[in-house]
């Protein structure tokens, strides 16, 4: 068999098996989203699967009403 004609139909299979293999990967990645993130979390990778909007320095909000100078915080 020439060399051509190998390459040929591994392009022809390749042609036809990729869309079903995205067809297919597609329909079980919807069903696994779920399952993932659960199986992400506890593995500990939740954080790299769905990062936090803020940091958590940035998220802290400062205490209302206790100023850091020690004195008793002012009526509003």
């Amino acid at each position: 068999m020439a060399v051509w004609l190998q390459y040929l139909i591994a392009f022809a299979a390749l042609v036809v098996l990729a869309p079903l293999v995205a067809w297919l990967a597609h329909r079980f990645g919807s069903r696994a989203k779920g399952g993932l993130m659960l199986a992400s979390m506890l593995l500990g990778l939740g954080a790299v699967m769905d990062p936090p909007s803020k940091h958590a320095i940035e998220a802290a909000e400062p205490m209302k009403g206790s100023p850091e100078n020690d004195e008793p915080p002012l009526d509003e």
